[in-house]
């Protein structure tokens, strides 16, 4: 019997436009939505993505939604990274 491990994981799909003047009037322009990880507000969602675009972008709507992962451990361990428990980062810290 093959061992899996399941992991629940939230994303929040966010629909943003550029402002731009044309011709002396304000007008938004639609860009590709953006995801971002985690049930993130409008108000999150916006500094998030003026942050990681580099530009002001405008953030009309935000959709959050969650779904069950599974992956077979074996396979999980081939792609993971090992995370040192606390204690021991603490003692490499000491011998350093």
């Amino acid at each position: 019997m093959r061992k899996t491990m399941k992991k629940e994981v939230t994303i929040t799909t966010c629909a943003i436009a550029k402002m731009e003047m044309v011709d002396g009037k304000p007008i938004a322009i639609e860009l590709p939505k953006e995801v971002l990880l985690g049930n993130v507000t409008l108000e999150k969602a916006q500094q998030q993505l003026n942050k990681k675009l580099g530009f002001s972008v405008t953030v009309f709507e935000v959709q959050a939604d969650t779904q069950t992962y599974e992956m077979d451990v074996e396979e999980f361990i081939k792609v993971a990274t090992i995370v040192k428990a606390e204690e021991q980062i603490e003692a490499d810290l000491q011998q350093a």
